[in-house]
């Protein structure tokens, strides 16, 4: 076993995460705070906050022992998540930096096994001029200044003795490495020790990382960040260059006074898959649809973006879903792939390659009418900072929501679908999937009478 010495020569110097606040109590009490956590330290002597305070810059361990700090003292600020640590080589560069994100857990406390292995939840990437070694199950993130480093982590794709140490590095530099890297999390004792239980087999590295960067509050959000940088794209989606079709308009006045009540859409709410062939959709049942649950019912301007109003919500006013209505067999319309332009309440033909068109369709089980939902991921990640995705995909849902209830109350055949066909789409429209892709499909027929309606195709979900 390797246990964290109390002290070692390695280099390293130390400083408070940026963000953390001292204060002292009326009864000296010495706390640290750092939304939306905070810790106490119990009371210190006044050389001791005296240091605490030095730690607002990068200071040498060696020189703050040497000062007076206790190294209790000390671990309990890196436990805690207080400290940003860095180690330097004997060239004094440095070789990689922990940022901590939360305290340690308890069992980051136990040696190190005799081999471990990299944690599968661990990512790698490029982060200005360093790399970043991340994972939503550690408790602070590596930044790697030196290429020795990346070596050492690389072999730690296979199961090592934890007590070797790349050939790159001196050895107790490796020591060092291995422990910082077990005791925050990095690293892991057995192959399936991360499959064992529920609460870990159930996440993959991908979406462990998201909703990790998308559950942030700090730093993220509404933050305008691409102002002054990028021009924001614009409310309305250049339209096709196909011919347009206009939509009729239903009579609201007269669907306030006859459609079903909200409790009866709800409570009535089913997926059906399979609609009446024998007696399709109509244009007029499709525009009134589009127009029920998507139209632009007004327009404006905010922080520089033009927002929109619709039937359902969305972030900011800022509306970047679009539906492209695939239709098979609608009477009064061209079957093909069409844009729904929500400003002017109209359809317009595109045109897209055939055989993935035909694919996509097939895919979501031959519809009468496939209403793929693209992002153009622009509009909202032009303001939003590290939440755009994730609010994006709640878009859907409510948009979703909205597509369910409107086609209960028409007494169409109506079904969401989990993901969206984002290949078939970009291979069909050409579009270019960095900057709008597909984010969701819904299926619309028409619905079978009750009578001679299968089974097997409704459902609950």
């Amino acid at each position: 076993m390797i246990d964290g010495p109390t002290h070692m020569t390695v280099s390293e110097t130390v400083r408070l995460l940026p963000g953390v606040h001292c204060a002292v109590g009326e009864g000296g009490e010495v706390f640290l705070v750092a939304r939306p956590r905070s810790g106490s330290l119990g009371r210190l002597t006044a050389e001791q906050l005296a240091i605490l305070r030095r730690l607002a810059t990068a200071c040498t361990v060696d020189d703050l022992l040497d000062d007076g700090l206790t190294m209790p003292l000390l671990e309990r600020l890196r436990s805690g998540g207080w400290l940003t640590t860095t180690l330097w080589g004997n060239d004094n560069s440095p070789l990689y930096t922990l940022r901590p994100r939360r305290r340690r857990h308890g069992a980051a406390q136990n040696p190190v096994p005799d081999r471990v292995l990299l944690s599968r939840f661990a990512v790698l990437r490029r982060d200005g001029a360093d790399m970043l070694l991340e994972s939503a199950a550690a408790t602070c993130d590596v930044h790697v200044h030196d290429p020795r480093v990346l070596a050492f982590v690389a072999g730690s794709l296979t199961p090592m003795p934890g007590a070797d140490a790349p050939d790159q590095l001196s050895p107790e530099v490796g020591r060092r490495l291995v422990v910082d890297l077990w005791r925050e999390g990095f690293l892991t004792h057995q192959p399936d020790a991360e499959t064992e239980q529920l609460r870990l087999a159930q996440w993959s590295a991908h979406e462990l990382l998201f909703h990790h960067h998308s559950s942030k509050i700090h730093g993220t959000g509404g933050t305008y960040w691409a102002r002054g940088r990028f021009a924001p794209l614009a409310g309305r989606h250049r339209p096709f260059d196909g011919p347009a079709v206009p939509l009729p308009q239903p009579d609201l006045a007269r669907l306030r006074a006859t459609d079903p009540t909200l409790t009866a859409a709800i409570e009535d709410r089913r997926s059906v898959r399979e609609g009446d062939e024998d007696n399709p959709l109509t244009l007029d049942q499709l525009g009134e649809f589009l127009y029920r649950c998507a139209r632009v019912r007004g327009v404006g301007e905010y922080g520089g973006l033009e927002i929109s109003d619709r039937p359902y919500p969305a972030g900011g006013g800022v509306h970047e879903l679009e539906i492209y209505p695939v239709v098979r067999s609608v009477t009064g319309l061209h079957a093909g792939l069409y844009h729904y332009d929500a400003h002017t309440h109209r359809l317009i033909r595109g045109s897209a390659q055939p055989s993935p068109l035909r694919a996509l369709l097939k895919w979501a089980g031959l519809p009468q009418v496939l209403f793929v939902v693209t992002a153009r991921f622009g509009r909202l990640m032009w303001k939003y900072e590290g939440t755009g995705y994730a609010l994006m995909l709640k878009h859907v849902g409510v948009l979703y929501q909205n597509m369910y209830l409107v086609a209960t109350a028409m007494g169409l055949a109506p079904c969401a679908i989990a993901v969206g066909g984002a290949d078939y789409f970009a291979e069909a429209t050409g579009l270019d999937p960095m900057a709008e892709s597909s984010v969701g499909a819904f299926t619309l027929g028409s619905r079978r009478p009750p009578s001679s309606t299968d089974a097997d195709g409704e459902g609950r979900s």
